[in-house]
């Protein structure tokens, strides 16, 4: 789980909606993936609550963060 605290820590510290939007539309990434992004960080929801609003398993939304942390991480 420590291998990504330094990209969270960067993802949070964007505070510019637009900054935010345009850095997730730099990396090939699904409108839902997007959605589980700004979900997460620009409206502070756990990963929980957005498996429930999204309709998946909460294991399936921390599998699909993990995995869009690491295409982040390539661009940061």
């Amino acid at each position: 789980m420590t291998e990504h605290v330094e990209t969270r820590n960067k993802l949070r510290s964007i505070v510019e909606i637009q900054t935010f939007s345009d850095l997730l539309n730099r990396c090939i990434l699904s409108e839902e993936d997007k959605q589980i992004m700004e979900l997460h960080y620009l409206h502070d929801k756990d990963l929980r609550y957005i498996a429930d609003f999204l309709g998946y398993s909460e294991g399936t939304i921390k599998k699909r963060h993990r995995k869009i942390l690491k295409k982040l991480k390539q661009i940061l």
